[in-house]
């Protein structure tokens, strides 16, 4: 049986411990709503490593894109994008780094399915990127920083898509780096 009251002394020394929502939901008989509300009151993120680095890379894209002089507007949680730029719906993702033993320069892999799951896996929905959003904003990450951005039109949207910075092959490279399509000219990343 549920119980909505939590210790919060206990509930932030768990989470502090690493704990993730499913696990806090048990250890406190509380539904994984109420631990989301808890750890919204207490001002704790997630625990969630996927979670964390889709919010560090919303972050600091519109922060990128605010510097650039784009006018960026975050959205709510369930909004069907992440960002409004200069008017436009923009989805941001952050790709996972390929290993690969053979090639010098790593790619990155954006996987963006049709069909998403959410709660661990408890539900699935459809997610439409061409429906819903204009741009598809697939950031690189190393050690916290965003080192390139491809802004890709959602007509070029694939369930994955894979990005070599280093490399004249890739089939986004047109994408690499460039605003223009925000009314931005100009590179901005040092390679």
């Amino acid at each position: 049986m549920y119980q909505k009251h939590v210790d919060p002394t206990a509930f932030m020394a768990a989470h502090a411990a690493g704990l993730k929502d499913a696990e806090l939901a048990a250890m406190f008989s509380i539904s994984r709503a109420t631990v989301k509300r808890r750890r919204k009151e207490f001002r704790l993120g997630s625990n969630c490593l996927s979670n964390n680095k889709g919010a560090l890379g919303e972050q600091l894209v519109a922060e990128f894109m605010r510097r650039e002089g784009l006018n960026v507007t975050e959205t709510a949680s369930k909004a069907p994008y992440d960002l409004l730029v200069n008017g436009l719906r923009v989805d941001v993702k952050v790709g996972l780094r390929r290993p690969s033993a053979h090639i010098a320069v790593p790619s990155y892999q954006f996987r963006l399915p049709p069909l998403r799951t959410s709660y661990q896996a408890s539900k699935v929905y459809s997610k439409d990127y061409q429906r819903d959003t204009d741009y598809l904003a697939l950031a690189v990450i190393e050690n916290d920083q965003l080192q390139h951005l491809y802004t890709v039109p959602t007509r070029f949207w694939r369930p994955t898509i894979t990005v070599t910075p280093g490399s004249r092959d890739c089939d986004y490279q047109e994408f690499r780096d460039d605003l223009q399509n925000f009314e931005i000219t100009g590179a901005w990343v040092e390679t």
